[in-house]
C-alpha cells in the first residue's frame, strides 16, 4: 500500500505537519517506502521557508522533514503557486522575479497542482492533514 500525504495547515497554527510528521514516522517504521510523496498546499507551505528558525525549546519541523526526506528518500513537494504567494522561491523563479537571493529550503520542490492529481492517481490513498 502506498501514501500520498497532502499538508494543507499552517506550520505554526495548527499541528498539521507535527501530526503528519508522527504519522509519516511511524508508517515508514512498519512499511518502508510507503510514502509517494508528501503535497504541501495553503498555508502548509510555509514549512519550506529556508529563513524561519523557530525558538530553541521548540521541534524543528524544517529539520525534521528535512531527515525524512533524506533518510527515506521522501519528495517533499510545495505548491509553486501557494509558496511563491507566500515569498517562497528556489533558484529559478528568484531569477524570474529579478530577485537577489531565494527561500526554499533545501530537500523541498516546488511544483504545480498537476504533480498533486500525478500522485493521487499512483497511490492507494491519499491522506489529509489539515
Amino acid at each position: 500500500m502506498q501514501y500520498t500525504l497532502l499538508i494543507t495547515g499552517s506550520p505554526y497554527q495548527t499541528k498539521a505537519c507535527h501530526t503528519a510528521l508522527r504519522f509519516i514516522k511511524a508508517a515508514l517504521a512498519k512499511y518502508p517506502n510507503c510514502i509517494k510523496g508528501v503535497f504541501f498546499y495553503e498555508d502548509a507551505v510555509l514549512l519550506g521557508n529556508q529563513l524561519s528558525q523557530p525558538p530553541r525549546d521548540e521541534i524543528n519541523l524544517l529539520q525534521a522533514w528535512q531527515d525524512i526526506a533524506t533518510q527515506h528518500d521522501v519528495p517533499l513537494y510545495l505548491c509553486i503557486a501557494a509558496a511563491v504567494r507566500r515569498g517562497i522561491i528556489n533558484e529559478s523563479e528568484s531569477q524570474r522575479y529579478e530577485l537577489t537571493q531565494h527561500s526554499l529550503a533545501e530537500h523541498f520542490q516546488l511544483e504545480g497542482l498537476g504533480t498533486l492529481v500525478d500522485l493521487m492517481n499512483t497511490t492507494d490513498k491519499v491522506i489529509q492533514f489539515r
